[in-house]
């Protein structure tokens, strides 16, 4: 992963690139099923997947379980499918890797892949200055009212490249000190009235610790307002003596941001904001990151006392500025954005549909190969696949001054070859450098797949039928599915090493291994990408899908909730047929990552190859709802359209078939 990260090392760079991107010492994973270590093979499995109640509860909000100030230990979040999240601060992931991505935004390569892939659009980059006066907001703030640019697009006589600059108008309304709430303040019944109905801002000083269950089950503040249709909702917390989430929830009780703040600036303060179009009224709840409420409605319902003191928060409804431009798109079309200066959110939207992708206060860039041609760099940058041809509206946000937003559209990297993406699936073992994932910088021996046959009961006889099973299930999420999506000159091939040459390290060629240990890479993990490449400039990657946890038994294992054997039960289904798509799945996974996508939602009903790890392993297994392989019930896992991650950077739904099937679009 990364190799303009290796550059950028210097002296003790092993060491360094080791707590940066992976905690070399992290060891085993500790992922513990409750009941698991007794569950054998058989019976009704234990489904809380290692996680208490409270701490489902908080993933389902989008709130790591992790310290704020723990650190970026670890696997990267972004590129690996996790077996635990316990110790993953989702948050000090995205302060890191923002300064990544700005140092590798200016590398003379990114600048060189700009060129490349500009084709006959390879103009000076247009400069457009949003229409909508200073001051004024409203003009320009959706889709039906965006500026259309029609100088922007690819092809003879347009600009693939436009800095957008403008100014978001300041339109708060003066900020109201509000009275220190009085006591139970605990749950949404009992919520400290702001007084606020539309148009107004308050100034909140508050305590945690103070409250009725302040030493027993924990101290909760809660305050409410109502919005009015079109306003934003948003919070801040400016200072406190502690560290301290701002959940920003509606009023049916669903945790839409999360706010935080550490008073020893270890990480940037965060804020969180929503849009009403409808109006209603909205929460906002102050904690301890240690503790948790059970019940929204409850003020006793807390896990536990947590260390107490003082905070200052910022909570509001009104108007605010956003400006959207229009660009027009054919399907295909590879479209990036990063903002600078004033504006901390960008997304992209059909001009007619609500279906948006955005990003808010981070820039993960940093994971794109050195040889992608799109932008980033700045407070917040994203890339979209275009569904469809037509207008898309490019929506700049969050914050009030002057901005400049860089907005970028190229055709995928394979329609500049006739050769085919082919994907090689090592099953042999390899040694590899694997701090290519940020890991420690030694050659790691992985071991290869024959290696972990007999952990599922399988012989070395069963290993040719189970190598074609993978291979099968692969070949069906990349390719077979992707011809439905009816790509011009869709063109992967993908190959394993029992029945084709290793060809990797020539062009348009990139592989999986699929073996190796946790101790073998010193990467505690089951899978990882060396990149995220949307429109997959880079063709030459690389990916371990590794086979220790899913092969382990089941008894006594701390981690049997990722291993097949917890979803296998003697005589049901063909073992080497089962073991082969679930294997391959999380194959497909770390390709589509290294393609191009991102992590999906792993706590809602949509199956999703891209769905991330920490619990939802049954899905991802293809096990069905009653978590045994081979029954009725089992279903077929796809790159398919889901909302983001809870827990990652982005918001809105992403369309991973979509951005799968145009990686392989090959020269027409």
């Amino acid at each position: 992963m990364l190799p303009q990260l290796q550059a950028m090392q210097g002296k003790g760079k092993a060491m360094k690139r080791a707590a940066m991107l992976v905690c070399a010492g992290a060891g085993l994973i500790a992922v513990v099923a409750p009941g698991a270590a007794n569950a054998g093979n058989a019976g009704s499995p234990d489904r809380s997947e290692g996680l208490s109640a409270a701490e489902s509860a908080r993933l389902d909000a989008g709130v790591q379980l992790a310290p704020l100030r723990s650190g970026a230990t670890g696997p990267s979040p972004f590129t690996a499918y996790l077996p635990d999240l316990h110790k993953t601060n989702f948050a000090a992931w995205v302060a890191k890797v923002a300064k990544i991505s700005a140092a590798a935004a200016t590398t003379p390569e990114r600048q060189a892949a700009k060129a490349r892939w500009s084709g006959a659009s390879d103009r000076a980059v247009l400069s457009y200055r949003e229409k909508e006066a200073a001051t004024v907001i409203g003009a320009n703030d959706t889709t039906w009212k965006g500026e259309k640019v029609c100088a922007f697009g690819l092809g003879a006589g347009l600009h693939n490249r436009m800095v957008v600059s403008g100014t978001l108008a300041d339109k708060r309304p003066a900020l109201r000190s509000l009275p220190m709430a009085k006591e139970d303040n605990g749950s949404i019944p009992k919520a400290a009235a702001t007084g606020i109905d539309g148009n107004g801002r308050v100034k909140i000083t508050g305590r945690i610790g103070d409250g009725p269950y302040g030493t027993s089950t924990g101290d909760f503040d809660w305050y409410k307002l109502t919005a009015k249709p079109g306003e934003t909702v948003g919070a801040a917390i400016p200072s406190s003596s502690l560290d301290v989430f701002g959940l920003l929830v509606d009023g049916h009780g669903t945790v839409l941001d999360v706010a935080w703040h550490t008073p020893d600036g270890s990480l940037p303060e965060k804020t969180a904001s929503t849009t009403s179009a409808a109006g209603g009224t909205y929460y906002l709840l102050l904690l301890h990151p240690n503790t948790w409420q059970m019940d929204f409605s409850d003020s006793a319902s807390g896990t536990g006392a947590a260390n107490s003191g003082n905070y200052t928060a910022e909570f509001g409804a009104y108007r605010t500025d956003r400006d959207a431009v229009l660009v027009k798109l054919r399907r295909g079309d590879v479209l990036g954005t990063s903002v600078t200066g004033a504006a901390g959110r960008v997304s992209v939207q059909k001009w007619d549909s609500p279906y948006v992708t955005a990003s808010s206060q981070s820039d993960t860039t940093a994971y794109y190969p050195p040889n992608s041609p799109l932008p980033g760099g700045g407070n917040a940058a994203t890339a979209y696949v275009a569904e469809a041809d037509g207008w898309y509206g490019v929506i700049t946000e969050t914050g009030i001054g002057a901005y400049r937003n860089a907005v970028e559209v190229y055709r995928p990297g394979g329609e500049s070859t006739s050769a085919p993406q082919t994907i090689y699936l090592d099953f042999d073992g390899a040694s590899i450098n694997t701090s290519i994932f940020g890991g420690p910088d030694m050659q790691a021996k992985l071991s290869p797949l024959s290696s972990f046959l007999k952990g599922w009961g399988l012989t070395q006889a069963d290993l040719p039928a189970l190598t074609d099973a993978i291979t099968k299930t692969v070949t069906e999420n990349l390719r077979d599915d992707m011809r439905r999506k009816n790509i011009p000159n869709l063109n992967v091939r993908i190959v394993n090493g029992r029945t084709s040459p290793d060809t990797f390290g020539r062009p348009n060629v990139s592989r999986v291994i699929v073996g190796g240990t946790i101790d073998e890479s010193q990467i505690p993990t089951v899978g990882i990408a060396e990149h995220i490449d949307p429109g997959n400039y880079g063709r030459e990657d690389t990916a371990l899908v590794l086979q220790d946890l899913m092969s382990a038994p089941v008894k006594g294992n701390q981690s049997a909730v990722v291993s097949l054997n917890y979803y296998l039960r003697p005589g049901v289904g063909n073992k080497v047929q089962l073991i082969g798509r679930a294997v391959g799945n999380v194959v497909a996974h770390e390709v589509g990552h290294y393609i191009g996508n991102w992590h999906t939602d792993n706590s809602n009903s949509v199956k999703s190859i891209m769905d991330s790890g920490g619990r939802g392993f049954w899905r991802m297994f293809n096990a069905g709802p009653d978590w045994v392989l081979g029954t009725a019930d089992d279903g077929d896992t796809d790159f398919t359209t889901d909302r983001y991650s809870l827990n990652e950077p982005f918001f809105g739904r992403e369309d991973t078939a979509n951005v799968t099937a145009w990686a392989f679009s090959g020269k027409r």
